[in-house]
């Protein structure tokens, strides 16, 4: 069953934007994490903290994914902090638009 990942990433927001783009430029050239069960992925900021909000095809996949040593080390290696920092929220998707 999809599932929806929010990551909540507080701290000053220009640093983790900076450091995101670095991360996600690195990801993008891996291949990305559709191979992961990464379907949509997004990026905002807000009050404090930067959010990573994901679609992904199964909580199971995303909690892999978000516990995983080689995200951690992507992630750090360009100064974005650790995928267990977050604030980390995943929840039984029930319904999107437009349809996965």
């Amino acid at each position: 069953m999809p599932a929806l990942l929010i990551a909540r990433f507080d701290g000053d927001v220009d640093e983790l934007t900076r450091s995101y783009d670095r991360g996600h430029a690195l990801i993008m050239s891996r291949g990305g994490a559709t191979s992961f069960g990464e379907l949509r992925h997004h990026c905002a900021v807000g009050d404090g903290a930067l959010y990573i909000v994901g679609v992904w095809d199964s909580a199971e996949h995303a909690r892999s994914r978000w516990s995983s040593d080689e995200l951690e080390k992507v992630l750090t290696s360009v100064g974005f902090p650790p995928p267990k920092s977050a604030d980390l929220t995943i929840l039984e998707l029930h319904a999107v638009e437009p349809p996965l």
